[in-house]
């Protein structure tokens, strides 16, 4: 199983696209860092891949309530 950080972001948009929302929150620019890896992206962004992993669970919940 792939590591989450190793998803390209594409690729996490696709299975959920609440990611954009996400992305847009924490001033990454989606379009045009699609075939780069989460890990890729954060390294350069100066963010750790668990606080999107925050962000993104944190969307959920809010949808479900």
């Amino acid at each position: 199983m792939k590591n989450f950080q190793e998803f390209k972001m594409s690729e996490i948009v696709d299975t959920d696209f609440r990611a954009i929302g996400v992305f847009e929150k924490l001033g990454i620019d989606y379009t045009n860092c699609q075939e780069k890896t989460l890990k890729e992206v954060c390294k350069k962004k100066h963010i750790s891949p668990e606080v999107i992993l925050d962000y993104m669970a944190e969307a959920i919940v809010q949808d479900l309530s």
